[in-house]
């Protein structure tokens, strides 16, 4: 039986192991990743931040459109009507 073959050795149950690579390949290997996970992180960390800041805006801009329409709405501030009272008369 050839164990020595992934799929043979993962078939019947046993281990591969995996010969380490030279310690130059584990350094380049190291470093790619560094760059992959720092490259991430410069696009990543901006884009939180414009996202973050855009849900703020229209956050806020959602309240004070809310606000206005309120202002205006029946019976609000601005509603111009004072003390109207609807009258009920039986007909």
């Amino acid at each position: 039986m050839n164990t020595t073959n992934p799929q043979n050795a993962f078939a019947n149950g046993r281990t591969v192991r995996i010969k380490a690579s030279n310690p130059i390949a584990q350094i380049l290997s190291l470093l790619i990743l560094l760059t992959i996970i720092v490259i991430g992180f410069i696009i990543f960390i901006p884009l939180a931040i414009i996202v973050i800041v855009l849900a703020l805006v229209l956050f806020v801009y959602f309240k004070i459109k809310r606000a206005f329409a309120n202002t205006r709405a029946p019976n609000g501030p601005l509603d111009g009507r004072r003390n109207v009272r609807v009258v009920e008369r039986d007909e």
